[in-house]
């Protein structure tokens, strides 16, 4: 009785191949949009709980809603993003090289950091809008973007 599980059957002379670059979608996340609707609801009571004046909670509620329902209706209507990295540590955000991408990691949330000029950007991916497979992907890919220091930074 053989216990042994039989060897991989490649070959030695198979050479390795080139990592393909990264390609991730973004899209607005259900998750966030139903998040900041439980914000706005919960601001509302705590402006009904609170020792304001009637007529300050009553003027102000309407204003919470609405800055809740303009800010989900900002977050539904975002533009889907394309992200490609490629093997080279270079990034592109719909065709456009990314200046400094820098990726992080804060729990389930993905958060894409660049500069676009003077003013810095980023893109959070949620947990529904990333698929395990896809968040593996981007973790591996994720060390190409590692920034390292210039050639000359080192003092002489």
């Amino acid at each position: 009785m053989q216990t042994s599980t039989p060897s991989s059957s490649r070959s030695g002379n198979s050479r390795p191949t080139e990592p393909l670059p990264l390609r991730l979608a973004w899209r607005p996340s259900l998750l966030l949009q139903t998040a900041l609707a439980s914000i706005g609801i919960c601001a509302c009571i705590a402006l009904w709980l609170s020792e304001l004046p009637l007529i300050a909670a009553v003027c102000a509620t309407p204003l919470v809603v609405a800055v809740t329902l303009h800010r989900i209706t900002l977050e539904r209507r975002a533009p889907m993003r394309q992200l490609v990295i490629d093997a080279d540590g270079a990034a592109y955000l719909d065709g456009v090289v990314l200046d400094t991408p820098q990726l992080e990691w804060r729990g389930p949330l993905a958060i894409l950091r660049w500069r676009d000029g003077r003013r810095e950007r980023r893109l959070l991916w949620w947990p529904d809008t990333l698929l395990p497979p896809a968040r593996r992907e981007l973790r591996l890919a994720a060390s190409a973007l590692m920034t390292r220091p210039a050639p000359d930074s080192m003092a002489p």
